[in-house]
């Protein structure tokens, strides 16, 4: 533990997936909140998900660049790890996890939500409560279950489907393979729902291995009109907001991610102070709601009415029990069981003018302090209605029991007023929150020149998002990263801007350098403060620019991939406005040195220096002949325009003489097959056309499956060590149509656009 010599306080970091899901966001609760009382360093990183396949999804293609920032972490810059490999690695083989851990050679890991040997764990206990759930359906005479799990490489996917099978074999209900279908956690896994149901269409109840995939469920029964807890009975696991939200309220495996999130670090501190170490399990319960159609009478045995006192407070708050406002949190906590104990009192003869008056004020302060703000509302209405219950039958006469009534009612109209107070305050934050995003998004792009000083521009409007302190690293290079590749920053970062309790700060360019042991505590950073930050990475499609560092806050949970998305936007358009304006010294250098040799650009060669083709204003110039002289002979014309494939990535990898070669030998090919019938060109730096006298009766997707074959056979034949494709768009123009050559390269450029869609980036052969 070198790193630890001199130091006050250890930096542990959290890998983790998606910030946008429950799941992450409340073990991220856990760990802070722990960390806070254990005086630790926490960079939560969350990297996604690795080997996630999202070729079929265009908005998320490039989401797999969010695991480049793993790669930031080293022994040098982080004392342990806590590392959700569970969902991190959900899409992933337990091969491909090892040796992402591998990396971390030397650092303590402790895992979360999954099992490895060699590897400190917490899990879940996946048993307890999906026994408890499927026992349930079982006594209420459900013998025929479904379910929709995850994938068996994932250790809750694996014991979630261990547990479904053995505890309907300990109840004498044999489990059959078609019974099981696996998902991919999300709800978009409509194909599993699909089969799950096609295949056992008598189906009485299923358990689907998370609320996510639950909420997809959900969606595949109402396409069928199948109501859950009325037609089907349906439970998922975790008991995340969306499962008591949802409609009809969902049924769930309440398993608290904070929990996990807590015993992590704890182990983690034992492991670094050389303590014994054991591994952790968070203990589950089911939680019944409408998607089991339970009773009131089952809602009061589900979880209050087990101890005498109990007012069920973490069941009904347990979505705040890892907030950071732990001191509202207290006092709320107060608060509600004074309102409970005192809603509780035994009644006695209330024949008065004051009834039950004398009660209110304790339901007042419960919520004046935000009490319907952070309850699960349907549990909260479940402990008052089970009181009212309890007291109804105590009442001794009628009139007591009608001012009871009455009171109740009045309890009821100031929790919705309370409710609607809530909702409404909400929406004006959120009016106050789009017009400071709207600002923000405004601003972040008001720069029309490539300076230094702009990156400290990007950091200046973070307030809204609670972002005081901020630091931008960039790596010397944008590098070119794809799908299925690993990342590795080479040598140093450059640190461009900082952003520190709110006033921002531009790195001199001779101070820039920084080594990625630096990242996380160097000069501009005070080292004696202790500091929760979350690492985001820079990235623009398949272009990584560097991370982000920034206060780890309750708004990223929200917000975070919307900055990632924008920052990275900024940073692409300097770095375009750098190229370009060394493009455009470059210009003035090449005009002047054309001026000097006397050189008239009017009379440049109508021919391509490179492919020895036309180049743009000879084909236009020809083409249009062409296109004119076959109009008036009522002949047909084939248009097409080709596009070179992945020009870009030749140039990076196997340099630009290689490119050239491509470039000329799509020139070759394209003059082969116009050859006697018609003109070739180039007409940009990695696009052609082509205009020919067309006999044939087809649409002109012969020619561009002839161009397909020709370079098929050349890479197969050739010493090169990537392929050379292209993309080809085609219109046929007929002598009726009245379009001229523009609108038919325009339409051919619209077929290519579409066939490009689906074009691989992989070269190498």
């Amino acid at each position: 533990m070198e790193r630890k010599i001199n130091k006050k306080r250890y930096t542990i970091g959290l890998l983790v997936s998606g910030i946008l899901d429950e799941f992450t966001k409340y073990v991220c609760k856990g760990v802070l909140q722990e960390a806070k009382a254990a005086d630790v360093n926490i960079v939560v990183v969350p990297g996604k998900y690795i080997d996630r396949d999202l070729s079929g999804n265009q908005e998320l293609r490039y989401e797999y660049q969010y695991t480049t920032i793993f790669s930031y972490l080293k022994k040098e810059n982080i004392d342990a790890l806590i590392v959700a490999a569970g969902t991190i690695g959900c899409f992933t083989t337990e091969g491909r996890i090892r040796g992402m851990l591998q990396r971390y050679a030397g650092v303590p890991c402790v895992l979360l939500a999954s099992k490895l040997e060699g590897y400190r764990h917490v899990v879940f206990d996946n048993y307890q409560g999906i026994r408890e759930g499927l026992e349930y359906l079982i006594r209420k005479g459900c013998r025929r279950f479904g379910m929709v799990g995850g994938s068996l490489e994932n250790t809750d996917g694996c014991e979630r489907r261990q547990a479904f099978i053995r505890t309907l074999e300990s109840n004498g209900i044999p489990f059959q393979e078609r019974m099981y279908v696996e998902g991919d956690y999300s709800r978009r896994g409509v194909t599993a729902f699909r089969k799950l149901l096609d295949e056992n269409p008598d189906l009485e109840a299923v358990f689907c291995v998370n609320d996510e995939t639950t909420i997809g469920f959900y969606e595949e029964l109402k396409r069928r009109n199948r109501k859950p807890g009325k037609d089907i009975y349906v439970f998922g696991y975790d008991d995340t907001i969306v499962a008591a939200k949802a409609n009809p309220s969902l049924s769930s495996v309440r398993a608290d991610p904070g929990k996990l999130g807590e015993e992590a670090l704890r182990i983690a501190l034992k492991i670094l102070r050389g303590e014994e170490t054991e591994d952790g399990i968070v203990q589950t319960h089911f939680v019944k709601r409408d998607s089991v159609s339970r009773s009131w009478d089952e809602k009061e045995r589900d979880v209050y009415g087990q101890n005498e006192g109990d007012t069920g407070f973490n069941d009904v708050f347990y979505w705040c029990l890892h907030e950071e406002r732990q001191e509202q949190i207290s006092l709320l906590k107060i608060s509600y069981e004074n309102m409970i104990q005192a809603l509780s009192a035994r009644p006695e003869s209330e024949t008065g003018a004051q009834g039950f008056s004398d009660r209110m004020p304790y339901v007042d302060e419960f919520l004046n302090l935000g009490g319907t703000a952070y309850a699960d509302m349907d549990n909260l209405l479940t402990v008052l209605e089970r009181i009212y219950r309890k007291l109804s039958g105590e009442c001794r006469d009628d009139l007591t029991r009608l001012k009871l009534r009455e009171f109740y009612t009045s309890v009821y109209k100031k929790i919705i007023l309370s409710m609607n107070q809530h909702s409404g305050s909400l929406a004006e934050q959120k009016d106050k929150e789009s017009y400071e995003m709207k600002l923000f998004v405004q601003n972040m792009l008001q720069f029309e020149k490539a300076r230094e000083q702009n990156y400290g521009l990007l950091l200046k409007n973070l307030s809204w998002l609670h972002v005081k302190n901020a630091c931008i690293c960039l790596l010397p290079e944008p590098k070119l990263h794809l799908y299925g590749e690993d990342f590795e920053p080479e040598g140093e970062l450059y640190l461009k801007a900082v952003l520190w309790q709110g006033e921002v700060h531009t790195v001199p360019a001779d101070q820039q350098a920084m080594d990625v042991a630096d990242l996380f505590e160097n000069s501009h950073f005070p080292a004696d403060e202790r500091f929760e930050r979350i690492l985001l990475p820079l990235f623009s499609a398949d272009m990584v620019y560097g991370a982000l560092v920034c206060n780890m806050h309750e708004s990223m949970y929200v917000n975070g991939e919307f900055l990632v998305n924008q920052i990275s936007a900024a940073i692409k358009m300097l770095h375009l406005l750098q190229m370009n304006e060394a493009i455009q010294q470059q210009l003035e250098e090449n005009l002047a040195a054309l001026k000097m040799h006397n050189i008239e650009l009017d009379n440049i060669s109508k021919s391509d220096m490179l492919t020895g083709i036309l180049n743009r204003r000879g084909f236009y110039d020809e083409a249009g002949a062409l296109f004119a002289r076959l109009r008036q002979q009522s002949k047909r014309a084939l248009v097409l325009y080709v596009d070179m494939n992945n020009l870009k990535i030749i140039n990076d990898r196997y340099g630009h003489e290689e490119g050239d070669f491509s470039l000329k030998l799509i020139g070759r090919f394209l003059q082969e097959l116009v050859e006697g019938r018609g003109i070739a060109g180039r007409i940009g730096g990695d696009e052609y056309a082509c205009l020919l006298e067309y006999e044939d009766v087809g649409d002109g997707r012969e020619a561009a499956k002839k161009l397909h074959k020709q370079f098929a056979r050349f890479n197969a034949s050739s010493d090169k060590v990537y392929n050379v494709t292209v993309s080809v768009g085609e219109c046929v123009v007929g002598p009726k149509d009245t379009f001229g050559l523009e609108d038919a390269l325009a339409h051919a450029d619209d077929q290519l656009y579409l066939e490009k869609q689906y074009r691989k980036k992989e070269v190498a052969k």
